[in-house]
């Protein structure tokens, strides 16, 4: 009996050895795998998770594209980690030399990557619409559809008295940045919501103060937007405006004829001029129907806070700015001179 005794207590000595050793050599191994990362000098990845995805497809996933060394090793972390319940789908930058702690880190806690898309000033809503299908944000039908819908057009809380026939003008130009599955509904919105905000109670009140409104401004500052493209010639161009429709002279600007023209072809004809349409400030003396184009911040601001000048007139030189004039007689001159070619009346 006591023979067999020592052979079990033996026994039971070896079993806990191998155990022992199996801990350890598995605590090793799993501190080898916390320790370590893929690669020595990385790379970033921009690696998508998708919707649905669990936590071993995410290890797969990252293992197969180097973020990780194991599959295994990670699915076992994401579950000691207590971390399947907060994985999220979408985009996110990752490192190939990058430890699973940073990784988890990458997973939970770093925002989802967003993509840019730009809208410039001085499309017209059917313009932009292009751009946004370039982006890969759908077709260009939408965004049209979109800007062309009264019962949408209602849901935007645009700080206008009237709504508008579409949202030409409204739907601000400026880069916004969105994750992936982002769509047109997104942008159109996203760029209302702008129009909102850039409308403090600031500019509200300097509108008030110009007699004009909201929808007026942003007319106006269509028309300045398509006139130039130098910034600095902005507060000047709206004030020969200003001065023109206070005294109920025509705003006589050419992009508010192309905007009335279906297919224009690039030349503006003398019929052009004289064919009447809601947009031709050559043949009305006020603002055009609607906005031509967005403007972008820069005209608004012109707009609603014009220089000080008596100048009624200016015509194009070439390089792209402009000769203000206070006369007409001066004016002629400076278009024979630029637009003529006849150098001997610049003077």
């Amino acid at each position: 009996m006591k023979k067999l005794l020592r052979a079990l207590f033996a026994l039971f000595a070896v079993v806990l050895l191998v155990a022992g050793g199996v801990a350890a050599w598995g605590w090793s191994q799993a501190q080898a795998f916390l320790d370590a990362a893929p690669q020595e000098a990385g790379e970033d990845l921009v690696l998508t998770i998708p919707r649905g995805a669990g936590p071993r497809a995410i290890a797969r996933l990252l293992r197969s594209e180097g973020v990780v060394t194991n599959a295994d090793h990670f699915y076992y972390f994401l579950r000691y980690r207590e971390a399947t319940p907060k994985l999220r789908a979408g985009e996110f930058q990752f490192r190939t030399d990058h430890t699973p702690e940073q990784v988890l880190t990458a997973l939970l806690e770093a925002r989802e990557v967003m993509r840019p898309v730009t809208i410039p000033p001085g499309l017209r809503y059917t313009e932009a619409a292009v751009r946004a299908e370039e982006a890969g944000l759908g077709p260009a039908s939408r965004y049209v559809e979109l800007a062309e819908d009264p019962e949408f057009i209602a849901t935007l809380s645009l700080p206008l008295e009237e709504a508008p026939r579409n949202l030409e003008g409204l739907l601000v130009a400026e880069t916004y940045s969105f994750p992936t599955g982002a769509g047109i509904d997104d942008l159109v919105r996203a760029q209302a919501r702008r129009f909102v905000e850039i409308w403090t109670d600031d500019r509200r009140a300097r509108a008030k103060a110009l007699g004009m409104s909201v929808y007026d401004v942003t007319t106006l500052a269509s028309v300045v937007e398509k006139e130039t493209g130098q910034a600095a010639e902005r507060p000047l161009i709206a004030g020969v405006f200003h001065n023109r429709l206070r005294i109920g002279m025509p705003l006589q600007s050419d992009p508010t004829i192309i905007y009335g023209i279906p297919n224009y072809d690039g030349n503006i004809r003398r019929k052009d001029i004289r064919k009447p349409h809601p947009w031709n400030t050559y043949t009305i003396p006020a603002l055009p129907l609607t906005p031509i184009a967005a403007p972008g911040l820069e005209a608004i601001d012109a707009v609603l806070n014009p220089d000080e000048t008596k100048a009624l007139y200016f015509v194009s030189r070439g390089d792209g700015t402009h000769h203000f004039s206070s006369t007409l007689s001066e004016h002629n001159r400076m278009v024979d001179c630029y637009q003529r070619g006849r150098k001997h009346r610049c003077n």
